[in-house]
């Protein structure tokens, strides 16, 4: 590498964000200039650029200090407060897109006098044209897949992302899964993918009982004494149809064990089952946003399983995380969450509300989340996945691409 590699980014979307995108770029720019001091990172963010320093990632990747929410209006379920939500989100979306054009037209005008040697492109596709190679990062492809569970704007970002990647001499995704998705969608060579998967912060480890059982009673959990799905709340994370199979429990087991949903909004219709209204009123059906991490890990311990019915992923950050901190997980099958788990879970047909319900009904008759082998087993498979190892990758790319 040459005495200093000057390597474009985006970071607006970072600074201003907790998406699975911003936090994944966060951590992997941090991981790569720790071990790279011939590395310099500026980006573009707020219609300027900026260095990249280690101190300024820190302050991004460190927790969120964001309060509970439990009320029904946040839960969105209500026919009025939902319609008032929708109608404001439509607004925000037509200035949304009013920033982005902006923005491209100012990355234009600007991005020729950065003199970077290339542009890594962790938001799929840069802003325009930068003029050096570009590395894009590809975490899925569903939008390609499932148009119909994204908002038109991101659909069209996206829709020329092809483009991007036949131009690529290198291309980043985050999973095999992924990968096999780029070379069978793109038809681009499979041996100019690498894969730099993500891994659990390190806030996602065993606490023990005593910690667990402190940071849930405030929630009104106990350990063991609930599911749990984390995710935004949008179409692809299939939420309906988990509702549905807790639904079909009797009365007694909700009781017992409660389903517990954590996610900020996202976007379009959770078109949620008629029997949803009903669970929280019953209270067996719990939404909680503006969970901080520690929380969270709390959640992921003290969990009899997690579940993540979604239709499609392009890696499933819950998944590690869960199994990081010793958690049983249920997982949608033909997606990358089976190669995530390596077997060490259940994976079931995303929409098959029958064999859902099963797999809830054969939890509570189980003591797996307690095993304590179990417990080990996941959380070594957890260990697998090391920012460093995958900034290890990057670095490399990096070199590879620089030297063409």
């Amino acid at each position: 590498m040459p005495n200093k590699l000057t390597v474009g980014l985006e970071l607006g979307f970072v600074l201003g964000s907790r998406t699975g995108i911003a936090n994944y770029t966060a951590h992997m720019v941090h991981a790569a200039l720790r071990q790279e001091v011939a590395l310099h990172y500026l980006a573009f963010a707020k219609f300027r650029w900026l260095d990249v320093t280690l101190p300024l990632l820190e302050g991004v990747i460190g927790e969120p200090a964001e309060p509970v929410s439990k009320s029904p209006a946040d839960q969105g379920l209500g026919g009025g407060v939902a319609t008032l939500i929708l109608r404001a989100i439509s607004g925000v979306r037509a200035a949304r897109v009013l920033h982005r054009k902006a923005r491209q037209a100012a990355f234009a005008v600007s991005v020729r006098s950065q003199r970077l040697d290339l542009f890594h492109a962790f938001n799929y596709r840069p802003p325009a044209d930068p003029g050096v190679p570009v590395l894009p990062v590809v975490y899925d492809l569903s939008t390609f897949r499932y148009p119909e569970f994204h908002p038109a704007d991101r659909v069209r970002w996206l829709a020329p992302l092809g483009e991007t990647v036949s131009r690529a001499p290198l291309v980043q995704t985050i999973s095999e899964f992924s990968k096999r998705e780029i070379v069978e969608l793109f038809a681009y060579p499979a041996e100019r993918i690498f894969v730099a998967p993500p891994a659990a912060a390190p806030v996602f480890v065993p606490a023990g009982g005593e910690v667990t059982s402190r940071d849930l009673a405030p929630l009104g959990l106990s350990n063991g004494g609930f599911f749990l799905a984390v995710g935004t709340l949008e179409p692809r994370k299939n939420i309906r149809t988990l509702i549905a199979s807790f639904a079909r429990l009797t009365p007694r087991d909700r009781a017992r064990c409660a389903l517990v949903v954590v996610g900020g909004k996202g976007w379009g219709d959770l078109n949620l089952p008629r029997e949803a209204e009903a669970l929280v009123r019953e209270g067996s059906l719990r939404f909680l946003h503006g969970i901080a991490n520690p929380q969270l890990r709390s959640l992921y311990e003290g969990a009899r399983l997690l579940l993540m019915p979604s239709v499609y992923e392009g890696f499933g950050m819950p998944v590690v995380e869960a199994l990081a901190c010793g958690a049983p997980v249920a997982y949608s099958a033909g997606t990358s969450m089976e190669e995530i788990a390596a077997g060490l879970g259940r994976a079931v047909a995303a929409q098959d509300v029958e064999a859902w319900t099963e797999v809830l009904r054969a939890a509570l008759e189980s003591d797996d989340h307690a095993d304590a082998n179990l417990r080990e087993g996941r959380i070594a498979r957890a260990r697998q996945f090391s920012w460093q190892r995958s900034a290890e990758k990057v670095v490399g790319a990096y070199r590879q691409l620089i030297s063409t």
